[in-house]
């Protein structure tokens, strides 16, 4: 929630003085034109601190919240309301918006104005807590975006001229967003990104019942699934891989040399995730066997020495 003042007055000999003392100290133009700037941002805030303020909270019953959605996401065009709100008397600085009235209104897709010939008769059908509640104005955008126009700026000035304590402004749109002001007149302070939290009858906030809902939910837990590692030997793609049956397990094999090379049973290589093997069983275990498969094959197939084709040793003699 952010602050600001609605209005400079009390601090604009704060700010003049803050503009002198920066034109004073200016040294050099170049043009014939001399242009000073301060930031008064830390002014401000020191402002509005010294006063000790309690932020607002602002509530919607159930009721009105309904009401308020129903007209924005039925209506084609755009339309406005009013709020009926009632500050609590036990607690500080909070506010509820009990009943939305739609009042007399010309509307289009992209405006809504009051329909000034009989906002008169508009009037005289409240009752007196409806006219003396009326603290609250909203009007739907929508499939627009809730920033505020300079139609809209005019509007709100000319409903805060005619308010002394204060006033809620909210605008929203089909996809449920909002921007919110809270205008606390009597202290001289706007606030700007308000929640307006729905609550329920028995005073709870629409957002707590959910809590509690959800948590009797009882969802099943992600499987846990091991990360695999996929080697692929260009060297040997291609060749009797594409054979399904060439290793099952406990099929019997007597492959005692393999085709193409016997480095191929004997080379070793790094497996990123798993460490050296041979290239026999990162081929293995990229055909999708795991490693006791690969084991049980190898003990089955590996190539034993035979006459007139020595094995290599490790210094590749043979």
């Amino acid at each position: 929630m952010k602050k600001q003042l609605i209005n400079l007055e009390p601090v604009k000999a704060e700010i003049r003085t803050k503009l002198l003392e920066k034109y004073d100290a200016t040294t050099f133009m170049n043009t014939d034109t001399v242009q000073v700037q301060v930031d008064v941002k830390d002014l401000l805030e020191q402002y509005i601190a010294s006063k000790n303020l309690t932020e607002p909270s602002v509530y919607i019953s159930a009721e009105a919240y309904m009401k308020m959605r129903k007209l924005v996401d039925d209506t084609t065009t755009e339309i406005g309301w009013y709020g009926i709100v009632t500050q609590v008397p036990a607690l500080t600085n909070v506010y509820v918006i009990e009943d939305i009235v739609v009042y007399p209104q010309k509307v289009t897709g992209a405006t809504c104005e009051q329909d000034d010939d009989k906002m008169f008769e508009f009037e005289m059908s409240l009752t007196d807590e409806q006219v003396n509640h009326k603290r609250f104005h909203g009007h739907s955008h929508v499939n627009m975006t809730t920033s505020p126009s300079g139609v809209d700026e005019n509007f709100y000035q000319d409903l805060l001229s005619q308010t002394k304590d204060y006033f809620i402004i909210t605008i929203t749109n089909k996809r449920n967003e909002y921007t919110t002001r809270f205008y606390d007149i009597a202290n001289n302070v706007l606030y700007t990104d308000v929640p307006i939290i729905p609550i329920l009858d028995n005073g709870s906030t629409l957002d707590s019942w959910y809590a509690n809902a959800k948590a009797k939910l009882n969802e099943p837990k992600p499987v846990e699934t091991k990360p695999t590692t996929s080697y692929t030997s260009n060297k040997f793609q291609g060749s009797i891989f594409d054979d399904d049956n060439y290793y099952k397990k406990d099929t019997p094999l007597d492959h005692t040399y393999h085709p193409i090379s016997d480095d191929w049973w004997d080379e070793e290589i790094y497996v990123p995730g798993i460490g050296m093997m041979t290239r026999w069983e990162a081929d293995m275990l990229d055909q999708g066997l795991d490693l006791d498969d690969i084991k049980d094959i190898e003990t089955q197939a590996k190539p034993k020495n035979k006459p007139g084709r020595p094995r290599k040793d490790k210094k590749g003699k043979r």
